[in-house]
């Protein structure tokens, strides 16, 4: 009972001030908190973190305004990994190594211009995400647990290469998609493309999913007579009684309109910036019209049914 009390302690003490009126009100804490340490051990790649350390970081990675459903969203045994890891646990780095090595790889592989080995990049990576600093606790105790760790892993080897790239050109803002990524080859011959594809392939779905929800109607149904019905701008000039030059333009604005929301989806669902988007559309930029095409006839088949 005395250790129980101790653990609540702890796992309070590490909230924010707001979160913290949240959680000690609650009536079945103490269960809670056993909840986390269990999922987090059976998660945790069989690593040895202490419960009290374990929970304060779990604390530290929740939201100053959570609410008790934002613990039942987390990702604890990626956060039961991250915590192992910003400790300086030499098997943890080990374990980050084998599960991520082939992703942070990847980042470089794919940096085209950037004069770095992958030896030295995975250095200078490895710094970043586990050397404290200043008093700082190691980049890796950012991670948050509400997302994957793999894309959080992702997410920071591409901001890092847009810092090397900016130091390097002075401080100027370079966009990646041309001062980074190069010449893609085509996927059949790039076994490391085609895995970035499948990794990016999801959340791009799921972005433009909610891209195309956000169109009016109108918007849809341009999309819908050009990519599906196959009509020129005269046809759908003549469809809407305006002239051809008005109906390219609202195409144009439908299509505008559908990659702005793609955009913000896609760099809300993996928190990059503008030039990590960049670089994640030009990887996947070949499934647009073909998931459009899907989009459209999934919206025909509703409308069909209802």
């Amino acid at each position: 009972m005395k250790e129980q009390a101790g653990l609540r302690e702890v796992f309070l003490g590490a909230l924010d001030t707001t979160a913290r009126a949240t959680f000690e009100g609650m009536p079945n804490l103490d269960s809670m908190l056993s909840t986390l340490i269990h999922e987090g051990r059976a998660g945790g790649r069989g690593l040895t973190v202490s419960d009290a350390a374990f929970l304060q970081h779990v604390a530290r990675a929740l939201p100053a305004d959570a609410q008790l459903d934002a613990v039942e969203k987390l990702r604890l045994g990626d956060l039961f990994l991250a915590c192992a890891c910003a400790a300086g646990d030499d098997r943890a780095l080990v374990l980050f190594d084998a599960e991520y090595g082939r992703d942070i790889d990847l980042a470089i592989a794919r940096s085209g211009n950037v004069d770095l080995g992958k030896d030295e990049f995975r250095q200078l990576l490895r710094n970043k995400l586990f050397v404290a600093r200043d008093a700082r606790p190691p980049k890796i105790a950012d991670y948050a647990g509400r997302g994957d760790l793999r894309s959080w892993v992702r997410v920071t080897a591409l901001r890092m290469i847009v810092d090397i790239v900016r130091q390097r050109a002075g401080g100027k803002e370079v966009p990646m998609e041309a001062d980074m990524l190069g010449a893609v080859p085509a996927p059949q011959d790039d076994p490391e493309l085609e895995y970035i594809q499948r990794v990016y392939k999801s959340e791009f779905k799921g972005a433009l999913q909610d891209a195309f929800a956000n169109l009016t109607a109108r918007e849809r149904n341009l999309l819908r007579h050009q990519v599906i019905h196959g009509l020129n701008i005269d046809q759908v000039g003549a469809l809407y009684r305006v002239h051809r030059t008005t109906a390219f333009r609202w195409i144009e604005k439908a299509r505008k309109a559908l990659l702005r929301e793609t955009r913000a989806a896609l760099m809300k669902k993996l928190q990059v910036g503008s030039s990590e988007f960049l670089s994640i559309m030009r990887v996947v930029q070949g499934d647009l019209d073909v998931s459009v095409r899907r989009l459209l006839v999934s919206d025909i088949e509703h409308e069909t049914k209802t």
